[in-house]
């Protein structure tokens, strides 16, 4: 009933108001993607990361406060994180977590890993990990390194880095190190460079959904870097099932 109903629907568009039906079709075929940014200053170029692709039809926003303000279950298949900021209003957490636990996918880039601190669901369950905003008891405060050299190697057999075509890829970025990591995360890629953690990027033991997170991707360095346009690129098909 839903393919004769929508079948019908695309019929009466043509002839009432000239659309193309197989375009129609196309497009609503297209991985609907949600890019949360603000809270942090980067470069232009990180959109290029979502450029040139038929098959994504992302929308950015640029507060995570109106991204979530309501239950956008309906409306994307995968949300990318990379605001920056330490809380989430109650009623933007619950439309966060209804989104993550219905299944949907989640991929989290660089400075999105210093998000919600205190919110232990968020970090611990879903990321499987945080970038340290402050000290937290034993735990020291994590820091960063600009323009860093970095040899991002692959550590396991995985979708998301099958198709690199190469084992280790180089590119100039910002490093974090004094990260607090789960020991349960499946790691996608590491790094032997001393001014960063060794976990480059990872999948979360989040049982519910699927959620990626790649801890490079400040500037110009890795947002045209092909090898890392594929990686993000892999996350999202990825968390979203079609990978």
């Amino acid at each position: 009933m839903t393919r004769i109903f929508i079948a019908l629907l695309l019929a009466i568009l043509c002839l009432c108001f000239g659309v193309n039906a197989q375009s129609v079709a196309r497009d609503n075929d297209k991985l609907r993607v949600l890019v949360v940014t603000g809270g942090g200053n980067y470069e232009t170029t990180f959109y290029e990361l979502f450029n040139g692709y038929n098959d994504l039809a992302w929308t950015e926003v640029s507060s995570d406060s109106a991204a979530f303000e309501t239950d956008i279950r309906d409306k994307y298949d995968v949300v990318v994180m990379f605001n920056r900021n330490d809380s989430l209003a109650e009623a933007a957490q619950s439309n966060l977590r209804l989104f993550v636990e219905s299944g949907k996918g989640i991929v989290v880039l660089h400075h999105a890993l210093g998000n919600y601190n205190s919110w232990q669901w968020w970090w611990r369950e879903v990321v499987g990990g945080r970038y340290l905003m402050k000290a937290d008891g034993n735990q020291a405060r994590s820091v960063y390194h600009q323009n860093e050299e970095i040899i991002a190697q692959v550590v396991a057999p995985h979708p998301i880095t099958a198709s690199l075509g190469a084992r280790s890829f180089i590119l100039s970025d910002e490093t974090y190190k004094g990260m607090q990591i789960s020991p349960d995360v499946k790691i996608l890629l590491g790094t032997g460079n001393m001014n960063s953690d060794e976990v480059l990027a990872w999948v979360s033991p989040y049982k519910k959904s699927k959620v990626v997170v790649i801890q490079p991707g400040h500037a110009r360095g890795a947002h045209l870097n092909l090898a890392y346009r594929m990686l993000v690129r892999n996350a999202i098909l990825w968390t979203s099932g079609k990978l």
